[in-house]
């Protein structure tokens, strides 16, 4: 399971990567369009869709290498056992919540994609920006899988 949250959490935040530089091509492209002509129309639009990309597809990847802030103060201080316990609770809890999450963002995808639901101001199909965020959601969950299973094992060895 750790091979394959390691090749996926990588593809995504590769993907994560190319938004985040579209991201940037698009923001600074507006301004040289400012100082010349006009500017594009619906950066603002675009600019969100891409950050919701890029947090979401960056999320598997980031829980794969513990790049969050974890407050363990209280915690240290308790138990190895108990510290376990209490990782895999957060572990399960993390993935059960994070799961829903994931799964109301795909029934969201395909209703808007059953609609035909549009953005505001360019007009275009917002599904395919939806959808990445919940494969996005659908990968984190995935490395959250792996998370407990390892807090089991290490629930079970001591």
């Amino acid at each position: 399971m750790q091979l394959i949250n390691r090749w996926v959490s990588l593809a995504l935040l590769y993907l994560a990567g190319a938004a985040l530089l579209a991201m940037v091509f698009l923001v600074v492209g507006n301004i040289i369009m400012r100082q010349v002509s006009s500017s594009f129309g619906g950066t603002t639009e675009v600019v969100g869709w891409l950050t919701a990309v890029v947090v979401a597809l960056s999320l598997a990847y980031s829980q794969r290498v513990k790049a969050h802030v974890e407050l363990d103060l209280l915690v240290a201080h308790l138990p190895l056992r108990l510290q376990a316990v209490m990782s895999l609770l957060v572990a399960l809890g993390s993935c059960l919540f994070f799961t829903m999450v994931a799964w109301k963002l795909w029934e969201y995808g395909l209703n808007a994609m059953q609609r035909g639901t549009l953005s505001q101001t360019l007009r275009v199909a917002i599904y395919p920006f939806v959808y990445l965020v919940a494969l996005g959601f659908s990968a984190f969950c995935l490395v959250l899988l792996g998370d407990f299973f390892d807090s089991l094992g290490k629930v079970v060895a001591q």
